[in-house]
């Protein structure tokens, strides 16, 4: 079963993956009270990527993990996390404050074949072994499903919400281990230097 849903959303010249964690300092009067409702009712909100003019229609609703500060003015400065990829079916404006009738994403990560799941695991692993980045091995073998290796990487956000946007674990499987392969490239062919905890874009 489809699960639907009335949220509101957050356009903002950035994207959000389920898993991810990111700050933001709020400080539009909408927004403030935005968060404040949020925290209020433990609810969340949606994430869309906005580039220039264009909001995506794909998005990531995110919830309130920490609350850093709270200015006296209301402006917050928070951190947010990723939870469930979501499609906008409607725009509706209330208060100069936009909402969506969504609809979230079946994610079906046990559909994809856990060989295939081990194998790009296996090449990303030796990939930053070889390369001497400072990761958390262990934390890192014990990835479950794609959005896993998004993490603690600095990805563009148009990159990112070309990843969001795939339909299902197999293509975001596919995409990563494309990914992984044009960095080996460029690291067999050009000598590359990474810097510690970053891989290329």
């Amino acid at each position: 079963m489809i699960k639907t849903d009335k949220i509101p959303l957050f356009p903002i010249n950035l994207a959000i993956l389920p898993g991810e964690k990111i700050p933001l300092h709020i400080f539009e009067d909408r927004y403030k009270k935005m968060v404040s409702d949020c925290l209020k009712t433990k609810s969340g909100f949606g994430i869309l990527f906005k580039n220039k003019d264009k909001i995506n229609n794909v998005g990531t609703k995110v919830k309130v993990v920490k609350v850093y500060k709270k200015y006296d003015d209301g402006k917050y400065d928070i951190l947010v996390q990723g939870e469930e990829r979501f499609f906008v079916n409607n725009f509706l404006k209330n208060n100069n404050l936009w909402y969506g009738d969504i609809q979230y994403y079946e994610e079906m990560y046990d559909k994809l074949k856990k060989e295939r799941f081990s194998f790009v695991l296996d090449k990303y692993l030796k990939l930053l072994l070889t390369l001497n980045i400072d990761h958390d091995i262990q934390n890192e073998i014990n990835k479950s499903n794609s959005f896993d290796f998004t993490k603690n990487i600095l990805i563009p956000n148009d990159l990112k919400q070309e990843f969001l946007e795939l339909t299902n674990e197999e293509a975001r499987i596919d995409f990563i281990d494309e990914f992984l392969d044009t960095v080996i490239h460029k690291a067999k062919n050009n000598n590359l230097n990474i810097d510690k905890g970053k891989l290329p874009n």
